[in-house]
């Protein structure tokens, strides 16, 4: 038990010694040492911080972004497309695109073909969109949609409720050519320039 004391109070004498063997410039020296180390791990922090950010602006600007809508297309009639568009900048797999709504009586062709379904496996490519035909008077309440889809490096998944029918029907003023075996180019031409407005 005596030679433990003993040992611990030569070992606190020689710690004390030390310390007070330092001289002014040994205290400058070490306090920049101890400086520059700190100034160091938090460079690297700071780095570390940066990084992440910058990666995440990279991938927010680069990612795809599908969008689901509607839009009405009127060449002397009224025509309903479900429009699916990658506003993004890069491809979309789509992995999963489903609904709470059966479409099987709103498409303009008449089978058992479930076509929205088939929107699950496809590609599309930058600024590219699918569109599907529907029956919007058909449509008699909002629509719950959830998609999932990727890029090449990361998966998206996205849920949102939609009215289709909102602003289906809006007037539109057009005015038809002299005469009548134009009046539907004349209609798709008018259609089109207004779209682009």
């Amino acid at each position: 038990m005596l030679c433990t004391i003993a040992t611990t109070s030569s070992a606190n004498l020689q710690t004390t010694s030390f310390f007070s063997s330092l001289t002014p410039s040994d205290w400058v020296q070490i306090s920049g040492i101890i400086l520059s180390t700190t100034v160091g791990f938090i460079a690297i922090l700071i780095s570390i911080f940066t990084l992440r950010q910058s990666n995440k602006m990279i991938e927010e600007s680069s990612r795809p972004i599908v969008s689901v809508y509607t839009s009405t297309f009127n060449p002397g009639m009224p025509m309903f497309y479900l429009v699916v568009k990658n506003y993004g900048q890069s491809s979309a797999q789509m992995l999963e695109f489903k609904t709470d709504f059966d479409f099987s009586n709103c498409y303009g062709t008449h089978n058992s073909k479930n076509y929205i379904e088939d929107l699950s496996k496809c590609l599309i490519a930058p600024g590219q969109s699918k569109t599907c035909y529907l029956d919007f008077t058909k449509i008699n309440r909002p629509v719950r949609f959830s998609i999932k889809y990727k890029s090449a490096v990361k998966t998206y998944r996205e849920e949102f409720i939609l009215d289709l029918t909102a602003a289906a029907s809006l007037p539109v003023l057009k005015y038809a050519t002299k005469d009548k075996e134009l009046l539907s180019i004349s209609y798709s031409l008018q259609e089109m320039i207004l779209k682009n407005l």
